[in-house]
């Protein structure tokens, strides 16, 4: 058997975190800093996204009438990255909050724009766009 069969690696490690937990315990509310990383990474992907638009000189308006279909930077990994960044904030705002309702909300938040901004706007840019969009859209995922 070798040592690196995965299954060993895994009980050698959660010996290991026992281990270390009894001898050098660091007490880190882990939900909190989750929290933190998801409510950062949210703002960077909404900044990035609105410099980007803005950069390739385009509306980031909801509901003005983009000059361009952008494919690349953030789109290039989501159709979406405003709102999902935004999605990342309340869901960070969440594990702040240490509270299974706030979550609930984030969920709702997404569903709500899912049906109605993101599918006012992907219609929208099919009629204005209509075969880049067809490939684009085939391509990058709504979300992620």
């Amino acid at each position: 058997m070798k040592i690196t069969f995965p299954p060993v690696i895994l009980l050698a490690s959660i010996v290991l975190q026992i281990i270390l937990l009894f001898s050098f315990p660091i007490s880190v509310d882990l939900s909190s800093l989750l929290g933190l990383i998801l409510i950062f990474s949210g703002i960077s992907l909404v900044f990035v996204s609105f410099r980007f638009m803005r950069k390739m000189k385009t509306t980031f308006i909801p509901d003005g009438t983009p000059e361009v279909l952008i494919s690349s930077g953030p789109f290039k990994f989501s159709r979406n990255p405003i709102y999902l960044g935004m999605l990342a904030i309340l869901v960070g705002v969440a594990f702040l909050m240490s509270s299974l309702s706030a979550i609930i909300i984030a969920f709702v938040f997404g569903i709500i724009i899912n049906f109605t901004w993101i599918a006012h706007e992907e219609k929208k840019l099919h009629e204005l766009f209509s075969e880049d969009w067809e490939n684009y859209s085939s391509k990058v995922r709504r979300w992620i």
